[in-house]
């Protein structure tokens, strides 16, 4: 009927092809682990009301904006954390971290697009995107001499929509949504189920051939639609759907 049902969590196509012959709201998600702030180490955490404070007085310090879901977040906080230790009786370096999903304003006045970001301050200024490793080597290396870092590579061109899907057999059943038509492919169709995404996420890449191949099957036994959305485009979608991860099913 065109209304909001609830998320869903299967990635897998099987699972996706299953739950759309039967849709039934999955259990409650498992509780929440331990806020990274309440992890002992020597990272500062940082808010919208200390960080230029903070950074004024350092004249070196790394910050690492990220988001407490973010799985290359997750894979890099002990590196960075271990990294960070080796510098603790250095009162002239900091490492520090910004929770981007609470401290809102700070990320975006820093133009935080992805999770994570690193970048590199001077006393507060000379911002610079650091676009190392993520290993405690590679920040340590960058650390020690962070005037003079290693050349970064050109970006690679943007994709279209459709272009990020090419790769996997059964795109061609997908519907790629825009603010432009979400609400007539909801109202035209009784099922749809959407995976919204970063194109930048690794747990987006991995389910991306799945969810391919099932929207194909779906489409064939009539269950419905598969749809995408790349959330760091319709920025607007993601907020209008509570979207505060990747990849989010609804």
């Amino acid at each position: 009927d065109g209304e909001f049902a609830f998320e869903v969590n299967q990635r897998d196509k099987d699972q996706i092809i299953e739950f759309m012959k039967d849709p039934k709201e999955p259990p409650p998600p498992p509780p929440p682990e331990a806020k990274w702030e309440e992890v002992d180490s020597e990272v500062v955490h940082l808010n919208d009301d200390t960080f230029k404070t903070f950074l004024k007085k350092k004249k070196h310090c790394l910050v690492m904006f990220y988001a407490p879901w973010c799985g290359h977040c997750k894979k890099a906080k002990p590196e960075f954390m271990a990294a960070a230790d080796k510098f603790k009786d250095d009162p002239k370096v900091a490492f520090a971290a910004v929770d981007c999903t609470v401290q809102t304003g700070t990320c975006s006045t820093h133009d935080v697009k992805g999770y994570p970001t690193f970048k590199y301050f001077n006393y507060g200024k000379n911002s610079q995107k650091y676009m190392g490793g993520r290993e405690e080597l590679d920040f340590i290396t960058f650390m020690n001499d962070p005037q003079n870092p290693a050349p970064t590579p050109s970006p690679p061109p943007a994709e279209s929509l459709e272009d990020q899907w090419k790769a996997f057999p059964g795109y061609k059943s997908l519907v790629f949504l825009t603010s432009a038509n979400i609400d007539s492919v909801i109202a035209d169709n009784v099922q749809v189920l959407v995976m919204f995404y970063a194109p930048w996420c690794g747990h987006c890449k991995q389910m991306k051939p799945d969810f391919a191949e099932a929207a194909e099957i779906v489409q064939k036994e009539g269950l419905g639609v598969l749809g995408v959305v790349d959330a760091t485009v319709e920025k607007d979608l993601a907020e209008k759907f509570n979207i505060k991860g990747f990849p989010t099913c609804k």
